[in-house]
Formats: structure tokens, sequence, C-alpha cells
């Protein structure tokens, strides 16, 4: 008995070892054609066993609110779930979400210092931004396009000093000099240990002043924009 209590000991502990250098994965893709957006999120852990998906198929614009459907899918094995929703992000929803931020920042000793140091053990894989940009007219072609450059460059700079890159930033602006069009495709990969998202998180908690407060904001952060339109 006590032979096999060992071996279920070892294996369990294996299993954790395994588990905590396992790395979780995000791939992330956005792309704008015309009036029509559209934006995925995948993410990935525990070896391929934990699989989720986001997807975002319409992105509307409406006066001064965000109206969008959304579709979530997957989890682990058996215990799936799906779940489709429309909402829309508004002024109230920014609102709440300034305040849960600002909960937080009262709430946590030294926020901003954790999450930049949190963010730079972010791996970025795979960055890729691409642009198909014409206005009808050549000349002002020539200008937006070479704007455009700039604003790549711009986007992967920035986006580097928040995530550790593990590879060269890619991108293409490719000019239609024969009529209007704006396209925008933006993908990139994103990893970090679960090992060390977990004592992330722990670290989290032992910055924790108000424990109550924090919990109360964390969940008015995570919670998405109201379902429907009003």
């Amino acid at each position: 008995m006590a032979f096999w209590l060992w071996i279920a000991s070892a294996a369990a502990a294996a299993a954790l070892v395994a588990a905590s250098v396992s790395r979780i994965k995000v791939r992330v893709r956005y792309s704008r054609s015309g009036q029509l957006d559209q934006l995925v999120v995948i993410v990935q852990a525990l070896f391929g066993l934990f699989h989720y998906q986001i997807l975002l198929p319409s992105i509307v614009i409406r006066g001064w609110n965000v109206v969008y459907r959304e579709q979530r899918e997957g989890g682990l094995p058996g215990r799936e779930k799906q779940d489709k929703a429309k909402r829309r992000l508004g002024r109230k929803s920014v609102m709440r979400y300034i305040r849960a931020y600002r909960s937080v920042l009262v709430s946590t000793k030294r926020f901003k210092r954790w999450a930049r140091r949190t963010l730079k053990k972010v791996e970025c894989t795979r960055w890729r931004l691409d642009f198909r940009v014409g206005t009808g007219d050549a000349p002002s072609t020539a200008v937006l396009t070479g704007l455009l450059w700039t604003v790549s460059g711009c986007a992967s700079g920035v986006a580097s000093r928040w995530v550790t890159f593990r590879t060269s930033p890619h991108g293409e602006v490719a000019p239609n000099y024969a009529a209007a069009e704006f396209t925008a495709v933006w993908e990139a990969d994103f990893r970090i240990r679960l090992g060390t998202f977990v004592w992330a998180v722990l670290k989290l908690g032992t910055r924790t002043l108000r424990i109550r407060k924090a919990i109360r904001a964390w969940r008015s952060w995570l919670t998405p924009p109201n379902e429907g339109l009003s």
C-alpha cells in the first residue's frame, strides 16, 4: 500500500512540475477590411489540454458606442463550454473600468511596477502588421503608405517596451493606386510559463492591502460590458 502511495505521490509531483514549466500561449488576430472588423483570441495551456477561443466576428461603431458580437468556446476536455452574446461598450462601461482600475491602484501596493515586471516576462514569438491602402489618387496614396510604415514601426517599438520580443517584427504596406481601399491585419503570438504566471499572481496577492476592495475591483474589471443594447 505504501509503495503505491509513493508511486501516486511521485506521479502527482511530476505532473505538477510538468504543468509549471508548460506555457500559456495566446494567439491574437485582428483584421479590418472596409467597414468590417474582426478579432480572434486563442488561448492554449497545459500542453494543449486547455483550449479556449474568443471570436468577435463583427465590431461596429455606433455613435459613442462600440457594438460587437462575441462567441466563446472551449475549456478543459469534457468541460467545454460555448457562449454567444451581443455586447455594447459605451460610456458607462468605460467609466466602470476606469473606476475599477483606480480601485486596484489604491488597494494594491506598487501595482504599476508589478504589471510592468509581469508583462516583461511575456514573450512575443510572432508579430506581423500588414496594411493595404489606396485613396484613388497616386500622390496621396504614396504619402499615406509612408505614414503607415511609420505607424507599423512605432507599434512594434512600443510593444517591445512592454513585452519581450523573441522574434523580429514583420509587416508590409501595399499601396493600391487604382482604387480607394483600407485593409489592416495584425497577428501576434504570446507565451508565458504557467509557473511564472502563478508566481506573479501570488506576488500580487502579497501586495494587496485591501483584499475585499481589490476583489470587487478585479471582478468589475474582468466583467464584460452589458449584454444587448439599451
